[in-house]
């Protein structure tokens, strides 16, 4: 978004020591009025979405204006070490569109697993994603009631190297084994195998399965379900809030350093 101002449509006709006051009053005003607007935007973000996590409220950033450059600007953060970036998954919120395919699904895309009866399957597949099954006693939630970050490390560290449903099929994976539980990856074949239908602890569906091995015979629980991309409508007036948020916060900062 761009919103420009003319000083003499603020404040009428300027005197000549107004016309020298414009440029400091101008980066003055700009300024506030930036971090007004990444205020007003992160209120609005904590109203607009269910448990937002602070990462998120204080991703509303701003580039101050100077005298050489009577410009500001207010934008979302786009980066994230070591995890998802702020301007990434909010622009569906903001725009409309599919879920923005966070770093963990993009893993699940580059991991293949071993299967019974010498079958290999890529854990997700392109227009899918494995959604949370928060029904499952299973999931941990963290204290926004997201599945937790260390959850999601124990899942795609199980996929990749650990023991397989092959190996749970086969017998290689045994009882007296030190991992009693592991994550396991099962496709609509594999949940229709009755060695696995028979240990479902609920309806059967495409997942990342929790395997309790310390459970005579073995239970599993899906946790994570494979399912179609979501797509959301515009939830977020990003432009909208940062356009009049901006607007009111320059006027009024403006005149009060022009005219005092």
């Amino acid at each position: 978004m761009q919103i420009e101002f003319d000083p003499s449509e603020l404040i009428g006709a300027l005197t000549e020591l107004q016309r020298v006051q414009i440029p400091g009053a101008s980066v003055k005003a700009l300024n506030r009025a930036a971090y007004d607007s990444t205020r007003q935007l992160s209120d609005e973000a904590s109203r607009a979405f269910q448990s937002p996590v602070p990462f998120t409220l204080r991703s509303f950033l701003y580039r101050k204006a100077t005298i050489d450059s009577l410009e500001a600007k207010v934008f979302i953060r786009d980066d994230a070490p070591g995890g998802n970036a702020p301007a990434n998954y909010l622009l569906p919120q903001i725009a409309g569109g599919p879920q923005y395919p966070t770093r963990f699904q993009g893993a699940l895309l580059n991991t293949v697993v071993e299967l019974s009866g010498g079958r290999s399957a890529q854990v997700l597949q392109r227009g899918k994603v494995m959604v949370p099954n928060f029904r499952s006693p299973k999931t941990r939630r963290n204290q926004y009631g997201n599945m937790s970050s260390g959850q999601f490390t124990q899942i795609l560290t199980a996929l990749r190297g650990n023991v397989s449903s092959a190996d749970l099929y086969t017998g290689k994976y045994k009882t007296n084994n030190q991992k009693q539980s592991q994550y396991i990856y099962l496709d609509e074949e594999e949940i229709n195998e009755p060695y696995f239908r028979r240990r479902l602890t609920n309806s059967p569906k495409p997942g990342i399965y929790f395997v309790n091995r310390n459970i005579s015979g073995g239970r599993y629980y899906r946790v994570m379900t494979d399912s179609r991309i979501p797509r959301f409508n515009s939830k977020f007036k990003f432009n909208n809030i940062g356009i009049e948020s901006f607007t009111e916060s320059f006027i009024k900062n403006f005149k009060l350093s022009i005219l005092k």
